[in-house]
C-alpha cells in the first residue's frame, strides 16, 4: 500500500466475512514471506490469498501445506507457467475486496499509527483494535447498517 514501514510488518487474516481473524507481527527489516512462515508457529489453518510476495519456498511450502495452509498468491512477472486470464481476474477480484478491509481497517482506527513503546503495549493495542473492529462489523449487520461503511464502523466501535 505504498507505506514506509518502521520495525513492524503486520499481516491481517480476514475471514470472508471481513473479520479478522488472526494477525501476524514480524520484524520490519524482513520479507513479507516470513509472515506466512510465522503462521507454521500458531494454530491457524486455512486458504490465504496474497500478493506475489508471499510465494513460498519449496520446503516451506510442504510444511505449510502439512500444516493445513495453502496459499494463493499472485504470480511474478517473470514466472515460467503462468496461470489462466479468467484465474487471474478471480484472484484480482478477491484480493481488491482483501485490500478494501485492510484500508477500512486503518481507517476505522487510524490503524497504520500507534504511539507504543513497548512490544507488549503495540500487540495488546493492535488485538484491542481487531477485537473492536468484529465487533463493529457484528453490530452493522445486527442494526442492517451499511456493512462497509466507515461512519457506522466508528459509530459502533
Amino acid at each position: 500500500m505504498k507505506k514506509y514501514y518502521y520495525g513492524v510488518r503486520e499481516h491481517i487474516i480476514f475471514t470472508r466475512g471481513g473479520r479478522i481473524s488472526h494477525i501476524e507481527h514480524v520484524a520490519g527489516n524482513r520479507h513479507d514471506v516470513q509472515g506466512l512462515y510465522a503462521l507454521l508457529k500458531s494454530s491457524f489453518r486455512g486458504v490465504l490469498i496474497g500478493d506475489c510476495a508471499y510465494q513460498p519456498n519449496v520446503i516451506k511450502k510442504e510444511e505449510l501445506r502439512e500444516k493445513g495452509i495453502y496459499m494463493i498468491a499472485a504470480q511474478r512477472s517473470n514466472t515460467r507457467r503462468p496461470r489462466s486470464r479468467e484465474f487471474n481476474e478471480w484472484l484480482h477480484r478477491n484480493r481488491a475486496q482483501i485490500e478494501r478491509w485492510i484500508g477500512l481497517f486503518d481507517h476505522q482506527f487510524s490503524a497504520d499509527r500507534t504511539f507504543n513503546r513497548s512490544w507488549r503495549h503495540y500487540v495488546a493495542r493492535r488485538w484491542t483494535k481487531a477485537l473492536a473492529h468484529n465487533c463493529s462489523r457484528h453490530i452493522n449487520e445486527c442494526h442492517r447498517f451499511a456493512f462497509e461503511s466507515t461512519a457506522h464502523f466508528r459509530a459502533a466501535s
